[in-house]
């Protein structure tokens, strides 16, 4: 089976290549040594000049390979096996060579082959593989005849013999070595894709749940966002009527009032459309102060908090917090209303926001005076789908998406709880050091 070729390189192709290259330096160093020490002490072979000019030549084309082998990731793979084909076929030359120089059949270097058969497996195909194996055992027979070695004798065409097959043997097991890895590396690829197709239809759901929390907000916030409109429509109505009495005879006062009450209306519209809009997910350096601000604009729509005795105590001006702004006010909006539905049965509901600076993080506590969470439900409180409130009352996602929405930040979100005394949530944010976006 032939491995597939893709249009950029496996990270391991890359790596074989520059393992082979730097391996390469060592053997044309060792090959020149040979030869000096051939030379000056040893006298073993006759051709030791050509030894030592072939160790040169071996160093001279790696220095080649070395300078023209891409070392970026985005090669090429063809061009990287045509390098490693083109590498293998040199040594392999320069192998011959060196064999016959040192005894032929009883060379030393004949085992160096097996090497280079690896390397051939590792980076060539299966079928060329095998016929480098083959052009490996046809260059030394060559090189044999040409030196007047062949035929040898018995002993060395059994030891050849056996040679020839064991490079055989080598391409069969590093091959299949080769395809395992191969394909288990697929499979991990194949893995890693279905683990980032989960994690994106992961998000797309989490933000469908972040937007319907929204549009449940809005749902529960109805009721006031149709007495805000009222009011106005009210007043241009009567205005219409006043117009309707005088025959067009109107003041400069009159229309002045009209396009207040118009305004309003657009304002409190615009509010609750930009509430509602998916955020963008660009974060924004904010006033801490003026998080909170516009989180009470979105809830004042509650009828609920003209009955509770709201009192804010902000910190100081120069507390900047990088956050998205849609979503740390969902989350405001999500612990201000739960506040709220904590201090139905108290007679004299209490809510208190405050920020301010702790240890170089922001701090915003929404704290009631509610029913409280009772000791064994606090370690659920940011579980999905845990609610304390009554069948059909609550979803459990809530908490959950607004812990999740603040770890996003980089900050925090805490409960602490006692019954029947109410309930402080702290949401904690690192300072921004920047300058506040305009």
């Amino acid at each position: 089976m032939t491995p597939v070729v893709h249009t950029q390189p496996p990270p391991i192709l890359m790596d074989q290549l520059g393992w082979f290259i730097r391996l390469r330096w060592g053997a044309g160093a060792a090959v020149i040594l040979a030869a000096l020490a051939n030379i000056l002490y040893l006298h073993w072979y006759p051709h030791a000049a050509e030894i030592l000019v072939t160790g040169l030549f071996i160093l001279g084309y790696n220095a080649a390979f070395w300078l023209i082998t891409p070392r970026r990731r985005m090669a090429e793979h063809p061009m990287l096996l045509r390098l490693g084909e083109l590498q293998i076929v040199l040594d392999l030359l320069c192998l011959t060579l060196l064999t016959v120089w040192t005894g032929g059949p009883g060379s030393p270097l004949l085992g160096f082959y097996v090497f280079h058969m690896v390397f051939a497996s590792l980076l060539l195909t299966r079928g060329i593989a095998y016929a480098t194996a083959g052009g490996a055992a046809l260059a030394v027979a060559v090189g044999l005849v040409m030196t007047g070695q062949f035929p040898p004798r018995r002993e060395d065409l059994m030891l050849l013999a056996g040679w020839a097959v064991t490079l055989a043997a080598t391409v069969y097991l590093t091959n299949h070595v080769t395809q395992n890895l191969h394909r288990h590396q697929r499979r991990i690829q194949r893995q890693r894709d279905r683990i980032r197709e989960m994690a994106q239809r992961i998000h797309h759901q989490q933000q469908a749940m972040i937007q319907q929390e929204k549009v449940a907000a809005i749902g529960q916030l109805a009721a006031g966002v149709a007495h805000e409109i009222s009011n106005p429509v009210a007043c241009i109505d009567s205005m219409l009527q006043l117009l309707q009495r005088h025959g067009g005879n109107v003041q400069g006062q009159e229309i002045q009032n009209m396009r207040e009450q118009i305004a309003r209306i657009s304002q409190i519209v615009q509010q609750l459309v930009h509430f509602a809009h998916p955020g963008d997910g660009e974060r924004q350096v904010l006033p801490l102060n003026q998080v909170v601000q516009r989180a009470l604009q979105i809830i004042r729509f509650d009828p609920r908090l003209r009955q509770v005795a709201l009192e804010i105590k902000p910190g100081p001006e120069d507390l900047l917090v990088s956050v998205q702004p849609r979503a740390i006010q969902q989350v405001l909006v999500n612990l201000i209303l739960n506040a709220l539905d904590a201090m139905t049965q108290s007679p004299q509901p209490r809510l208190e926001l405050c920020t301010r600076w702790d240890a170089a993080r922001c701090r915003v506590e929404v704290i009631d005076n509610g029913h409280g969470i009772r000791k064994e439900h606090l370690p659920r409180m940011f579980q999905p789908f845990f609610t304390t409130k009554p069948v059909g009352k609550g979803t459990g996602l809530g908490l959950a998406i607004s812990y999740n929405i603040v770890r996003s930040m980089n900050g925090d979100l805490e409960v602490e709880s006692t019954p029947g005394q109410g309930t402080r949530f702290i949401v904690s944010l690192p300072v921004a050091r920047t300058e506040p976006t305009l």
